[in-house]
Parts: structure tokens; C-alpha cells; sequence
């Protein structure tokens, strides 16, 4: 009775591991699509100014267009970016949200270690936007930093859409230096 309590027990063990991959595919509908020039980031003086218009029928290769809300059910899409001021030890540091002020114009955002910029769907359901002004408090010399994957938000048992786009206007490799007085 006891091998085969080991012989199950060993069975088990390897069904539960090998069972396992690092796939999350397998488990949640994704979907990876590509366009360019999706996140625009301009200075304007001292501020800084963040823009996204994700066209809700994105143009694919082929000339095929890819419905974002029809695949993912979902009105917003978000994207990370982080603002850093450097110190008196040339080191680039976080800044709080304390340390700057934000005028939103389309979208929201969260704020933490980076912003979460949210795109909304507008009312005409054509199109994601985004559109915020961020001006920091204090002189000193800053760093903002763009990622460029911007993803569905609640997609509600539908499939979550990632885009990998590039950032334009005023940054270089998705990063924007600048000086404030």
C-alpha cells in the first residue's frame, strides 16, 4: 500500500509541475499590435505637455484596421511615465507628485512612483485620449521618462490589447531632458 501511495504521490507531483508554463496566453486572451507615434511629449517653457490620440480603428499592416473596443470592450487604455529631477550628487531621483503641478485636458491620471496616464474612450467612440500639462514646482534639471506600451484597462473577460508605439515631438529614445529656472 505504501509505493502506491509514493507511486501517486510522485504522479501528482509531476502533473502539477509539468502542467505549467510561463505562458500567460494560455490562460488569458492577449493580443500584441504596433503603432507608431501613438504618445506626443512637447516643452512648452516649463511644462511639459503629454498627449496620446489612439485611433479606436488602428491601422494595421496590410491595410486591415483593428477595432481596440471591439476587442477588448474596454474605454480606456493607460501608459506609464515617470518624471525625475537630479540632485546635488548628479543622481536622477523620483519626483513626488507634490513637486509638480498637472492641468488635465483629456484622460486622467494615477499617481505614484511613475503617472499612469489614462486615455479615454470619447463620445463618439472614435478615439483614446489623453492630454495633460505637468510643470514642476521647483528650478532644477528634470527627466521625463515615456513607456511605450500602452494597454487596455479592464477588458471584462475579453482580450487585453497591448501597443507598442514610440513617442514624439521633443523626446529622444522616449526621453525628454529639460531645465527648469
Amino acid at each position: 500500500m505504501k509505493k502506491y501511495i509514493q507511486f501517486f504521490t510522485v504522479i501528482i507531483f509531476l502533473t502539477t509541475f509539468t502542467s505549467c508554463t510561463e505562458s500567460d496566453d494560455e490562460f488569458f486572451a492577449s493580443k500584441v499590435v504596433t503603432a507608431n507615434g501613438l504618445i506626443a511629449v512637447n516643452l512648452s517653457g516649463n511644462a511639459v505637455h503629454v498627449s496620446s490620440d489612439i485611433p479606436r480603428l488602428l491601422p494595421q499592416s496590410g491595410g486591415n484596421l483593428f477595432d481596440l473596443y471591439l476587442t477588448t470592450t474596454s474605454s480606456q487604455f493607460f501608459f506609464n511615465y515617470t518624471l525625475e529631477k537630479k540632485n546635488a550628487s548628479n543622481v536622477w531621483e523620483l519626483v513626488a507628485p507634490s513637486g509638480y503641478t498637472v492641468v488635465n485636458g483629456n484622460g486622467d491620471n494615477q499617481f505614484g512612483d511613475y503617472i499612469a496616464a489614462i486615455c479615454q474612450l470619447d463620445a463618439l467612440e472614435t478615439s483614446y485620449e489623453y492630454d495633460t500639462s505637468i510643470t514642476p514646482i521647483a528650478a532644477g534639471n528634470y527627466r521625463l521618462t515615456v513607456d511605450t506600451e500602452i494597454v487596455s484597462l479592464e477588458a471584462k473577460d475579453a482580450v487585453t490589447v497591448t501597443i507598442k508605439t514610440t513617442a514624439v515631438g521633443d523626446v529622444t529614445n522616449n526621453i525628454l531632458e529639460f531645465t527648469v529656472n
